[in-house]
């Protein structure tokens, strides 16, 4: 598999490189940072998670509104979930999926960081290669997400037999450095979403499941989140 990087920065420019997939099963053992993304399981609702859909001048992105679901959960917890989100293609470049902003209490030294994020295919349907799946952090110099600095995303294309059906996969980058780095920065935008591609669609609509989102500043100590099952 491959996976593409975007680096984004404030003038709108983005540079894309290939690179070595870091796309995996997710029953594979792998390790985990501690995150300081509010709600990284999705625990009983999406919340403080928010519908994003790309605006002008990109393509305008649309689709049915995310939803929490209980199933499937990355770890087949019945005290957990997953956010539901769904693309109706439009135009190659459009985007749908979910967002939040995190503010980091302090203004922050941001020389790299590492994010990563769990997703999940259900519909063999979807793997035609006319989306792809994406986690883009963007970084900002005051709280509340704005004051845009610079970030990048991380993406991997929904075609089979790259990404079997059924399979909790991930996408990451354990040492991702934004344009510019270090940057002083209060806040960050978490972004994941179903990205249309230049291939011709063959269904209506995409969706995908999306759960265990990791983002952390400035290391790569891996250090395993707690999280509880209830049976």
């Amino acid at each position: 598999m491959l996976e593409h990087v975007r680096s984004v920065t404030p003038s709108g420019v983005a540079c894309r490189a290939i690179v070595a997939a870091l796309a995996f099963a997710a029953a594979a053992p792998a390790a985990l940072a501690q995150t300081i993304v509010p709600n990284p399981y999705l625990h009983n609702d999406l919340a403080p998670w928010s519908a994003f859909t790309s605006t002008a001048p990109d393509p305008v992105g649309s689709g049915a509104a995310p939803v929490w679901q209980p199933s499937p959960d990355v770890n087949s917890s019945a005290a957990s979930g997953s956010a539901r989100i769904t693309l109706a293609p439009s135009a190659p470049g459009a985007a749908s999926g979910i967002a939040q902003c995190v503010d980091f209490g302090m203004p922050t030294a941001v020389s790299f960081y590492n994010v990563d994020m769990a997703f999940h295919v259900t519909d063999a349907a979807v793997l035609d290669g006319s989306t792809s799946i994406e986690v883009e952090v963007r970084l900002f110099a005051d709280t509340g997400c704005t004051g845009f600095l610079s970030g990048g995303t991380q993406g991997q294309a929904l075609s089979a037999p790259s990404v079997p059906v059924a399979t909790w996969y991930r996408i990451a980058d354990n040492h991702f450095v934004p344009q510019g780095a270090p940057l002083t920065a209060a806040s960050a935008q978490v972004r994941a979403y179903l990205r249309q591609t230049g291939t011709a669609p063959t269904q209506a609509q995409y969706t995908v499941a999306l759960d265990q989102f990791v983002l952390v500043l400035n290391s790569t100590t891996p250090v395993e989140l707690l999280h509880f099952n209830i049976d």
